[in-house]
């Protein structure tokens, strides 16, 4: 299921996207600890991530699988845009499909 732009700038998540969405906001929630910036309070991120990915390592290697993890799903993501003509163009891996 597609990320969808609508021409009005609002954009829709549904389906396998919305896990997409969710690893690239750990990501950037990971990327900030890194740099001594908390989330949020309680438990840091990275150990939340880490407990339950089941990864071993620390802030970075956590921060590293992320990236790979992201990379690795970006291709495979479906987008949908509605240009100014009204047209519906679809994308996957940043190439036009039909």
């Amino acid at each position: 299921m597609p990320i969808e732009h609508m021409k009005s700038g609002s954009t829709i998540v549904t389906g396998d996207a919305i896990g997409f969405i969710r690893l690239c906001a750990l990501k950037s929630a990971v990327k900030l600890e890194l740099a001594g910036i908390k989330m949020r309070r309680g438990p840091v991120i990275w150990k939340m991530v880490k407990k339950e990915f089941r990864i071993s390592g620390g802030k970075q290697g956590v921060y590293d699988w992320l990236c790979a993890k992201v990379e690795e799903e970006r291709p495979k993501q479906e987008h949908r845009v509605t240009d100014e003509n009204g047209r519906e163009i679809r994308e996957v891996g940043g190439q036009e499909v039909q």
